[in-house]
């Protein structure tokens, strides 16, 4: 998906988050980078993948729980027309995970409406 073409369709720069998450129990550091921009939003790391930025209407945050440990995580979902929900980013800091949602949300222009289950931390 990585062409020179991206990013002409409305004149729109890309936008880059480098997140670095650091799990317990010693775990190596796993570094995520998200790039966004008219077309697609595509997510590199461990299982990198690439979707269409238009066809998203609604990203969210939600507070999961594994189910061997006891430590919480948080996802960032897009949710798009007629498919499962998407995580984009799962982190162990519920305000990096807002912060990421609230920032793809601005820059795409996405309204931050309320899904059910989603993480409020306002």
């Amino acid at each position: 998906m990585r062409t020179p073409y991206r990013g002409i369709e409305t004149g729109k720069d890309t936008l880059r988050i480098r997140v670095t998450i650091v799990p317990a129990r010693r775990a190596p550091p796993v570094e995520v980078v998200i790039d966004v921009d008219d077309l697609a939003i595509e997510v590199l790391g461990d299982d990198g993948f690439v979707m269409g930025s238009g066809s998203i209407d609604t990203l969210f945050v939600v507070e999961r729980q594994p189910r061997c440990g006891f430590l919480t995580w948080f996802g960032v979902f897009a949710r798009r027309r007629g498919r499962a929900d998407q995580l984009l980013l799962e982190t162990n800091e519920s305000k990096v995970a807002r912060y990421v949602e609230r920032t793809i949300e601005d820059f795409l222009g996405l309204d931050d409406g309320p899904v059910r289950g989603e993480l409020r931390l306002d």
